[in-house]
């Protein structure tokens, strides 16, 4: 009789898939695991594959199809890359531009709505005063892998309904659109809301940079430190406008950085 989970279904980017299963072969070695990246994909599992595993989304903003959570057999699990407080998009933007004192990260059971499921296991820690999204993106990543290693033994030893903790979720889960929404600054904002928006959006990894619309023209947030990261690009064919001490810049036509991820993908998040 076997008594540990022998297959395993990977939904997260194809690098960190291999990190996944490094850590998880070092539970059972004779674990073999398939990776997807779609929920098409997902879709196109055989329903033999799915009636001998467990399901891992780790940093995938891929929802699971609710008729195919029914079919693993050993359940679906998802690292969400932030506490229960916070379900939903931008997590921890909006941790900062709202001032917690704390954050974090969660396993929790996938059900057919995003972040509602029963909560297995977290991490929780402060943030630090002054803390900005990179800072705080860095003690996420920190957090997330030391989850991953610490329930990697329950979940592939496991085969039963893992034990569930008595944490809820927060009742307030924002959306894409609110985060464009957010991230689009008026220019009638004042030093202080400039400056903290800054803080919380700042980062050229958002999946919508920080930017405002003046006289006409939409103008990006763009760090002293890296002007532009295209030389092909000539400096002087931007339009510049600094903003209570911060710069911003006019894009050339298309180069509008709404669609970037914040899946890690590139990234060695699992260290040990």
């Amino acid at each position: 009789m076997h008594l540990m989970i022998e297959s395993m279904i990977f939904l997260t980017s194809k690098s960190l898939s291999s990190q996944l299963l490094e850590i998880y072969l070092s539970v059972n070695p004779s674990l073999v695991s398939c990776s997807v990246y779609t929920s098409g994909e997902l879709l196109s599992l055989p329903k033999e594959v799915l009636q001998c595993s467990r399901l891992v989304s780790f940093v995938s903003t891929v929802v699971v199809p609710k008729e195919i959570l029914p079919l693993i057999k050993y359940g679906a699990y998802n690292f969400h890359p932030a506490p229960p407080s916070r379900p939903g998009w931008g997590a921890i933007n909006f941790a900062i531009l709202q001032g917690d004192a704390y954050f974090g990260v969660t396993l929790h059971k996938m059900m057919e709505y995003v972040d509602v499921g029963p909560i297995i296991d977290l991490n929780i820690f402060p943030i630090p005063k002054g803390c900005d999204v990179i800072s705080l993106s860095n003690l996420m990543h920190d957090s997330l892998s030391n989850l991953v290693h610490k329930t990697a033994k329950e979940l592939i030893q496991n085969k039963g309904e893992l034990d569930e903790m008595p944490f809820a979720w927060g009742d307030k889960k924002y959306s894409k659109k609110d985060y464009l929404l957010t991230t689009l600054l008026s220019v009638t904002a004042t030093k202080v809301e400039v400056d903290l928006k800054v803080r919380a959006f700042g980062s050229q990894d958002n999946v919508a940079e920080l930017r405002v619309l003046k006289d006409g023209k939409l103008y990006f947030f763009t760090p002293y430190q890296i002007r532009t990261a295209n030389t092909a690009i000539s400096v002087d064919s931007l339009d510049e406008w600094i903003f209570h001490g911060h710069r911003f810049e006019t894009r050339p036509y298309g180069q509008f950085g709404t669609n970037k991820s914040q899946s890690g993908e590139g990234q060695h998040l699992l260290h040990s």
